[in-house]
């Protein structure tokens, strides 16, 4: 169990993400909204580490949503991990027809079936997959 007034050294071997390289010139994080911080300020305790471990041990969620959303918003690279994550599954369908009278007619079948593939394709269901799991 991880105590969390123990000294932990969490940036040992992991590369600067937070620096962006333009050719030889080395710049901050590209996308950074200040503004975002004096709004999160109050409600958040900044400036310390341990509180993001004790929200994590006592699964504090609430606290840690106001974590990622600070994060989100702040933070290009970690916005774009979200995105990446929340996208990656691809939220397809499959379409299987079941007839359950042997009079029916092919054509209308058919008919039935195309209207249901117009209307799953129309539904933007994967993007709406993919905005909920953001």
């Amino acid at each position: 169990m991880l105590d969390i007034n123990s000294t932990i050294n969490l940036n040992a071997g992991v590369p600067e993400f937070k620096k962006i390289k333009v050719g030889v010139k080395k710049l901050d994080d590209a996308i950074l909204d200040l503004g975002t911080f004096n709004k999160y300020r109050p409600r958040l305790p900044w400036g310390d580490k341990h509180a993001i471990f004790k929200a994590i041990m006592e699964n504090d969620y609430k606290t840690l949503r106001a974590f990622s959303r600070f994060f989100y918003k702040s933070n290009g690279i970690y916005k774009k991990l979200c995105e990446y994550i929340a996208f990656m599954y691809r939220y397809d369908w499959y379409i299987v027809p079941e007839i359950l009278d042997d009079k029916s007619k092919e054509e209308k079948i058919l008919k039935d079936f195309s209207k249901m593939l117009n209307f799953l394709d129309n539904s933007y269901i994967k993007k709406l997959c993919g905005d909920i799991a953001l």
